[in-house]
């Protein structure tokens, strides 16, 4: 059965304070604070951190000058129009922080993440965070915060912005990655810390309405510890319910280290973490993990070696030992970190994102990368079938026409394994090569096969660059990565957006929020025969009867339901 295209979106936003002293006290800070110095004077070094890793540099030593060029880079545009998810969201482009609590010039909401759950596999419940500029209050001091959070409990149609999170001794500066355990209920929300060695993990059991104190995620570190991911392993069996947990140690590690809780995130071990990918020969960043219907725990990461490549490890004992790294994709970039240099003066990265197919186990990644040609920026996709072992030809994911820029994608796959679902920043709107949309792609599975169906635009107002008008955040950030979700029903997504003013601050005509998405899954191919005959046969199969299917997907009545699939099937 074919179906529809929902969407979900990615932005992401990593890097904040500048030009600020922070009091760091006790003499244990002493180290740290040589390291981290080290870091900032190293240029090299610096520029391989993430965005709220330079930001915190910055806040503590001093704004480094941005030398990338501000330029838009001229392209040649496809399309200046596009498809629309619009005929199926339930919600679309919702406001998911509060931008009337932006009183100042510190304005920044991005790099965002998210969870959904609700009964019955439906996301009625939606938990998102994200970097917070307006979080910070100055001066700086080792309990500073640049991390927010939002809750909705309407399944997306509204957002109530919550605030910070709880005041610890070490802080919390941003790059916020979010989990979910089905066993527990607990929601885990890593950050990276403002002092101190370590990563920060705030734990949830009363659905994202408050978290508590944080505890330790990566114990036993020293120096600064950088780009963490965090995942919970939901599927029956020995290991549901561990808590894994990679980042990147820039102390004397150098490397990227993976840790695991099996009390639900009360300890985190081992002491020091297990090395994944050492940074001696060159640097390795973006670690991301994720896990498999058998409790397998793959961890990827993005390899600055010559070329360039993105790399995975396996482990089949819960994370206690890991296979050789496999190599997923060689890459035609060459910048830092995989920087793609795009028009705008802003950074990018090429690093991954995977999920694992829920049924089949079969993984999928997806990444940006430089085409052939004059074209900077596209989105490929990639799959293996035997557990890693091998991957297939990579897939370019956007179908424009033109050389315009397409990058950080994110990606999600519904628990039935069925389809998939890839959201990603794109220029081809504006021929110019500037304003900036969020487009998706559904991809449709079936055993080993992913059928990519037309790309399609999320957004429903293009907005600019926005990056240096802050001043407490990186001059050349913008996000490093989103996150999506999905359940059998829908798929979800947020994204950093800059197409508001700041309501306070008259003279940041645009200021970066958050923003968040929901599409439906019809059956059937809008344009086709019996569309509409199919979707409604295959929703009331799946729920039981058309007038359940309307209530569990919050219709107001069949009639509604009915509406939105005629919209969708094109009469």
């Amino acid at each position: 059965m074919e179906q529809s295209r929902p969407i979900l979106s990615s932005l992401a936003v990593a890097s904040f304070l500048i030009g600020l002293a922070i009091n760091l006290s006790p003499a244990s800070a002493q180290t740290d604070e040589q390291t981290q110095r080290e870091l900032y004077d190293n240029n090299a070094r610096f520029e391989q951190l993430s965005g709220a890793a330079r930001t915190l540099l910055e806040l503590k030593f001093g704004k480094k000058d941005a030398s990338q060029d501000a330029s838009p880079t001229q392209a040649t545009a496809g399309s200046t129009t596009a498809n629309s998810f619009s005929p199926i969201e339930e919600d679309s482009n919702v406001l998911v922080n509060n931008p009337n609590e932006d009183l100042t010039a510190r304005d920044t909401q991005s790099e965002t993440t998210l969870v959904v759950f609700g009964a019955a596999g439906n996301g009625s419940t939606g938990c998102s965070a994200f970097n917070d500029s307006g979080s910070f209050v100055p001066p700086a001091t080792p309990t500073s915060k640049f991390t927010g959070f939002s809750r909705s409990t309407d399944g997306g149609a509204s957002w109530t912005d919550e605030g910070t999170l709880p005041t610890n001794a070490n802080g919390d500066v941003g790059d916020p990655v979010l989990a979910r355990s089905s066993l527990t209920g607990t929601i885990f929300l890593s950050t990276l810390q403002f002092s101190g060695s370590g990563i920060r993990v705030f734990p949830s059991t009363d659905n994202c309405n408050t978290f508590a104190a944080p505890v330790q995620g990566a114990p036993g570190k020293t120096g600064f510890q950088d780009k963490e991911w965090i995942a919970v392993d939901n599927f029956t069996g020995s290991g549901q319910g561990n808590v894994y947990l990679v980042e990147r140690d820039f102390g004397p590690g150098n490397g990227i280290y993976f840790f695991r809780s099996t009390n639900n995130s009360a300890t985190f071990l081992p002491s020091g973490g297990t090395l994944i990918a050492s940074g001696a020969a060159n640097n390795v960043q973006g670690a991301y993990v994720t896990v498999g219907p058998d409790h397998a725990v793959y961890v990827f990461f993005f390899d600055q070696s010559s070329p360039q490549r993105i790399r995975m490890r396996r482990s089949n004992d819960q994370g206690l030992t890991f296979s050789a790294a496999v190599t997923v994709a060689t890459l035609a970039t060459t910048g830092v970190n995989g920087n793609l240099g795009l028009g705008g003066g802003f950074r990018t990265n090429a690093f991954p994102q995977a999920v694992v197919n829920p049924v089949n186990g079969n993984i999928y990644v997806v990444f940006n990368d430089k085409p052939a040609g004059t074209d900077k920026a596209d989105i490929f996709f990639t799959q293996s079938t035997n557990s890693g072992l091998s991957w297939s030809a990579r897939v370019r994911v956007n179908d424009d026409s033109g050389t315009n820029d397409q990058w950080q994608p994110t990606l999600a796959v519904m628990p039935n394994g069925e389809h998939l679902f890839i959201s990603f920043y794109d220029r081809r709107l504006d021929a110019g090569n500037s304003l900036i949309d969020v487009f998706g792609a559904i991809g449709n599975i079936s055993g080993g096969t992913v059928t990519l169906e037309p790309t399609s635009r999320i957004t429903d107002t293009s907005f600019p660059v926005v990056r240096g008008q802050d001043p407490v955040v990186n001059s050349v950030y913008m996000g490093d990565y989103d996150q999506a979700a999905a359940d059998n029903n829908f798929f979800y997504v947020t994204w950093g957006d800059n197409r508001l003013a700041n309501p306070n601050f008259a003279a940041h005509t645009h200021q970066p929020d958050v923003r968040f998405a929901k599409f439906l899954v019809f059956a059937g191919i809008p344009g086709k025969t019996n569309c509409h005959g199919k979707s409604v046969s295959a929703l009331a199969q799946q729920f039981g009867g058309i007038d359940a299917a309307a209530a569990a997907l919050g219709f107001s009545s069949v009639e509604a339901l009915q509406d939105a699939i005629r919209t969708f099937c094109g009469g």
